[in-house]
């Protein structure tokens, strides 16, 4: 049985309710990003809680080619550190290849959230977290923008 709270909405940044969000998820679509900016997507996965892992990010210009990739077991872990190990990958690549301007894109709302606002939640994975928010100020400017799990992969043009 599901317990209704009070005053509890929607993750911010997500959409207005269910209407939206169903929508939402079935019009989402990769896009590229705007002219003279880097667009990261990433992603992590867990066959279940403290299972196997596996992360992945791409790296994609303006133009839609992609100029970086990673992906990689990642060993027992839970999905939320696989998501978040997936997003210092990425922006560790993003620093290699000296990217300036860097627009980010995931699908885990506590990771997006937290980004926007600089902010730690109060969650057992801080500190990976923190070393993300350390790792966004080394970049000109950066956008964070949630996306659903189907949009967050670059469909290949045939």
């Amino acid at each position: 049985m599901k317990k209704r709270w009070e005053g509890l909405s929607f993750p911010p940044f997500v959409g207005d309710g269910p209407v939206a969000s169903l929508r939402s998820r079935a019009e989402c679509r990769w896009q590229p990003p705007g002219e003279g900016w880097v667009k990261l997507n990433f992603d992590g996965a867990s066959r279940g809680n403290l299972r196997h892992a596996g992360i992945r990010c791409s790296v994609h210009n303006w133009e839609c080619k992609e100029i970086a990739t990673l992906a990689s077991p990642v060993g027992i872990k839970t999905n939320n550190w696989a998501e978040l190990m997936a997003l210092v990958e990425g922006l560790q690549l993003c620093r290699k290849i000296r990217v300036k301007n860097l627009d980010i894109e995931g699908d885990l709302t506590i990771i997006v959230n937290a980004l926007r606002k600089s902010s730690m939640p109060n969650w057992r994975l801080n500190d990976l977290l923190s070393k993300a928010i350390d790792l966004c100020k080394v970049f000109d400017r950066f956008t964070v923008n949630h996306i659903y799990k189907k949009g967050n992969k670059r469909k290949e043009r045939r």
